[in-house]
């Protein structure tokens, strides 16, 4: 399916991958963004940790339908494909799919996982006020799935003591420790600064193909046209960036093929 983006703030960078810009004020884009996604999110949020994914999903959609101007909207949450939206252009399956780069994504998500558990121990702790705190983890060192238990409760004593003594004690883990008054206890881990890394042609290929592969099940579920939507750039070291776009001549038989760099704010055309 065509779709006529004469009536869209396009700029061409070759002829196989356009970008779309969005124009909205911040005003505008988080009241769209509103209308888009709130009475879905309504239905997850009940179970907020059991549909977690599904919620950064239905925010990477709601992020990527903002630039089609009302045009489409999500009429259903699935699986296989990932949505089903309904407007102007008929009936699509979406499928959406987050490609980051997994070495660097099991290492930030062994530090958000290890620094959740400690921020639960210490919501337990009800002698300790509100707080908000940013912990800086030591460069360049490793640990074991093993040693987990023992990190938790070291990031538990060391937050505990610089919360009520302002003192970084000596630790095998976090460096330096930033915090604030809040509403509430909140714990959060700053993995520090990072090499951005370009997405490449095999690897839009390949992510492509993964999902290619499953598009029998996704037509039977939701009709023939079928979208894909690749999100990167979500912001830390795992994440890709498209700064130099770049020429793809990309054969699928999705009918559509997407590129949303999150953090930017950009929307790529693949096909």
């Amino acid at each position: 399916m065509d779709i006529d983006y004469s009536v869209y703030p396009i700029v061409a960078i070759n002829a196989k991958m356009k970008i779309i810009q969005n124009n909205k004020s911040i005003t505008e884009s988080r009241n769209t963004l509103g209308n888009l996604i709130n009475s879905h999110l309504e239905l997850l949020m009940p179970e907020k940790g059991k549909n977690k994914q599904k919620i950064l999903e239905l925010c990477h959609v709601g992020k990527f339908l903002m630039f089609f101007n009302n045009k489409i909207q999500i009429n259903e949450l699935s699986e296989k494909p990932d949505f089903i939206l309904k407007g102007e252009f008929g009936k699509i399956g979406l499928e959406h799919q987050i490609l980051v780069d997994n070495k660097s994504k099991e290492r930030e998500g062994f530090y958000e996982n290890i620094f959740s558990m400690a921020e639960k121990e210490l919501n337990s702790d009800k002698n300790l006020p509100n707080f908000l705190i940013t912990c800086y983890p030591i460069p360049y060192v490793n640990f074991k799935i093993n040693e987990k238990e023992n990190l938790v409760k070291t990031i538990v004593r060391v937050v505990k003591e610089y919360i009520l003594s302002e003192k970084l004690i000596e630790n095998p883990i976090i460096e330096r420790i930033m915090m604030t008054d809040h509403s509430q206890k909140s714990l959060n881990v700053n993995l520090g600064a990072w090499w951005v890394k370009d997405i490449t042609e095999e690897l839009i290929l390949s992510a492509v193909r993964k999902k290619e592969s499953k598009l029998a099940s996704y037509r039977k579920n939701s009709g023939e046209n079928q979208w894909l939507l690749i999100v990167i750039g979500s912001n830390g070291e795992s994440s890709y960036n498209l700064y130099n776009p770049f020429e793809m001549n990309l054969k699928t038989e999705f009918e559509k093929v997407y590129i949303l760099e999150d953090f930017n704010n950009r929307l790529f055309e693949l096909k």
